[in-house]
């Protein structure tokens, strides 16, 4: 066998809130970590293969290899050359749920091919305004509804432009790449899909292009116009995904001495720690319900609380 099967998990986008007099920011209104994609495809997800001829292979869960930066180490979707038979086209799609969207929404995702340098990969995401509607067409070419290409990873198939991870642990997290574009192009708030295509044509365990990629971090933002000017020295921190049910992520714009606090619906304080920088942490023991995190920076005494859902 020339070409082997490793599984990946991202690197989680970073969000950023920019001070100003008046405060413009984005607020994330969809999160996927893909800490399940068999949960995934009970709740609005789909998988698609359009390869010809059609292989075994599908969108799965992820290994433990490369690690993560944030969460599970298997948080992520994979799929690889055996979408299609021993040569052939590629066509392998990930449908996420229906989203509402509106114009100058962002969309973001984390991807990493492990062998692209050698055996070319391509991935594309692309957009239907269509609500529900899975038509991807009915040939391994065609998108169906799924018109708007929002971005293409290596349409070129050369071995140069797909981030690949080289099987060395102490540069992995430098290997995933973010790839972001605006929504355009929708009369108003519309009920939307994205859709991931592993796109690959020469593809197959005997032929001259595909690997295997990962897919991680799927994230839509959405802008909110400058409003109420905000303190300048408060806290910079977000708090992801959210609801969640594995783990949360807390990313600091700056470095610092923090001391996080988080309580439960009655106020019983459940943990406690301190930390310089972004944290991890998990709440696979927590029970379901709303949580509030306080944050305080010991060195400037400024505060901040946030909610979140366990699921």
């Amino acid at each position: 066998m020339k070409k082997s099967t490793v599984k990946f998990v991202t690197i989680a986008v970073l969000l950023q809130l920019f001070y100003s007099v008046k405060v413009n920011s984005q607020t994330v209104i969809y999160y996927e970590g893909f800490d399940s994609v068999s949960v995934l495809l009970t709740h609005g997800w789909e998988t698609i293969n359009k390869s010809n001829p059609i292989g075994t292979g599908t969108w799965t869960q992820g290994s433990a290899f490369p690690s993560a930066a944030f969460g599970r180490s298997n948080s992520y979707a994979q799929v690889d050359y055996s979408s299609t038979d021993s040569i052939g086209f590629i066509s392998n799609w990930l449908l996420t749920d229906t989203m509402q969207l509106q114009n100058n929404d962002t969309v973001t995702f984390s991807t990493l091919s492990y062998n692209s340098s050698k055996y070319p990969d391509n991935l594309e995401c692309r957009l239907s305004m269509m609500g529900k509607s899975d038509s991807v067409g009915t040939a391994d070419w065609t998108v169906g509804n799924f018109s708007s290409l929002l971005v293409a990873v290596n349409p070129f198939l050369d071995t140069v432009s797909y981030p690949t991870f080289l099987g060395i642990d102490t540069l992995q997290k430098h290997t995933w790449t973010w790839y972001k574009a605006a929504v355009t192009g929708l009369a108003g708030l519309t009920s939307c899909r994205l859709a991931f295509r592993y796109f690959v044509t020469n593809g197959g365990i005997n032929g001259t292009n595909s690997s295997t990629i990962g897919l991680d971090e799927v994230m839509v933002r959405r802008f909110t116009p400058a409003g109420i000017a905000e303190n300048s020295h408060s806290i910079g921190v977000q708090l992801f995904p959210n609801p969640a049910k594995e783990n949360i992520n807390l990313h600091f714009n700056n470095r610092g001495d923090y001391l996080v606090k988080v309580y439960n619906s009655i106020g019983q304080n459940v943990l406690s720690f301190r930390t310089e920088s972004d944290k991890t942490i998990d709440i696979s023991s927590f029970a379901s319900s709303i949580y509030t995190v306080n944050i305080t920076d010991e060195n400037s005494g400024t505060y901040k609380s946030m909610k979140f859902i366990k699921q």
